[in-house]
C-alpha cells in the first residue's frame, strides 16, 4: 500500500481538481469580471473537480475503475431515512438557526409552507450544476475512500473539510476569506458538513449521487428557509451567521451520537469493501 500522498493518482486529482478552478477563479479575479458570459465560464472551472476526479480515478484503476466511479455517481438505492437526511437535514440547523434568530430580532412572524416549493425553483435546479455535481466525484468519489483506508472516519472527514475549505480560497478570498471569523465560520461549515457527508456515504454504500444531493440542499435550503418564514429577515453575518454554525455543529455531534461510531466504522467498512475496481488502496496501472 504506497503512501497515499504520493500516489500518480492523487497528483493528478490535485492537479486537475484545484489546478483548474484555481486557474479559473483567479483569472475571474484578476480580470474583475462578472454578470458576463466570460465570468460563468470562469466561475465553472470549479467543476472541474468532479472532472479530476475521474481522472485521478483512471490514473489509479483504469478503465474498470472509472466505470465503478460513475456507477456510484448514480447510485440512486437508499433507504428512505437516508433520502430524507440528504434531502432535509440542512433544513433542520438552519431553521433552527433562522427561528431563534426571528424570536430575538422582532419575532418570528408568517410561516409559509408553500416555500418549500423553492426546492424545485429553477435558481434551486441550477445550483445542483455547480458544487453538487461539479465537485461530488472528487470529494466522496476519489478522495474520501482513501483517506479512510488511512484515518479514522472523523480524521478522514476532518482532514477533507479543511481541504475542501482551502480550495474555495480562490473564489471567495475577499468575501469569506476576507476576515478571520468569515473564514473560521466558513471552514467550520466545510468541517460539519463533510462528517455528515461522510455519515450519508457509509450509509448509502459509498453512493456519489446521496452526496450530490445532500451537497445541493445545503446550498439551497437557506433560501427556501427565507421563504417559509418570510418576516425573519436573513442574516448575512455576526450573530445569524454564528447561531447557523452553531445549530450545526450541535446537528453535526448528533448525528455521531445517533449512528454510534461503532456503526460508524462498520457501515464504512462495508461501503469501501466494494470499491475494489478504484484500487483505493494502492494505485494499479490503468
Amino acid at each position: 500500500m504506497n503512501p497515499l500522498w504520493t500516489r500518480r493518482s492523487v497528483k493528478w486529482f490535485f492537479l486537475v481538481g484545484f489546478g483548474v478552478p484555481w486557474l479559473g477563479w483567479t483569472l475571474r479575479a484578476v480580470a474583475g469580471v462578472s454578470n458576463s458570459p466570460i465570468a460563468t465560464a470562469l466561475f465553472y472551472t470549479g467543476d472541474f473537480m468532479t472532472v479530476g476526479g475521474f481522472v485521478a480515478t483512471y490514473v489509479a484503476a483504469g478503465r474498470p475503475g472509472l466505470i465503478s466511479l460513475f456507477k456510484r455517481y448514480f447510485q440512486v438505492r437508499a433507504s428512505v431515512p437516508w433520502i430524507l437526511y440528504a434531502l432535509f437535514l440542512p433544513f433542520v440547523w438552519i431553521g433552527l438557526a433562522t427561528v431563534t434568530y426571528g424570536a430575538t430580532h422582532g419575532g418570528v412572524g408568517r410561516i409559509a409552507p408553500a416555500g418549500l416549493l423553492m426546492y424545485v425553483s429553477g435558481p434551486a435546479l441550477i445550483a445542483m450544476t455547480t458544487g453538487p455535481l461539479g465537485e461530488e466525484a472528487g470529494w466522496r468519489g476519489f478522495l474520501l475512500p482513501r483517506l479512510l483506508g488511512r484515518y479514522s472516519p472523523i480524521a478522514a472527514s476532518l482532514i477533507l473539510g479543511v481541504i475542501w475549505s482551502a480550495w474555495h480560497y480562490p473564489l471567495y478570498y475577499n468575501r469569506v476569506f476576507a476576515s478571520i471569523g468569515g473564514a473560521a465560520n466558513f471552514t467550520i461549515s466545510c468541517l460539519c458538513f463533510s462528517v455528515l457527508l461522510t455519515v450519508l456515504w457509509a450509509f448509502t454504500r459509498a453512493s456519489v449521487f446521496w452526496a450530490i444531493i445532500l451537497h445541493w440542499s445545503v446550498n439551497v435550503t437557506p433560501g427556501v428557509v427565507g421563504a417559509v418564514f418570510p418576516d425573519i429577515p436573513q442574516p448575512d453575518g455576526g450573530v445569524g451567521q454564528w447561531l447557523r454554525v452553531g445549530f450545526l455543529v450541535i446537528t453535526t455531534v448528533a448525528v455521531i451520537a445517533m449512528v454510534g461510531a461503532g456503526r460508524l466504522r462498520e457501515k464504512l467498512a462495508e461501503a469501501r469493501s466494494t470499491l475494489d475496481d478504484e484500487a483505493i488502496d494502492a494505485d494499479r496501472r490503468p
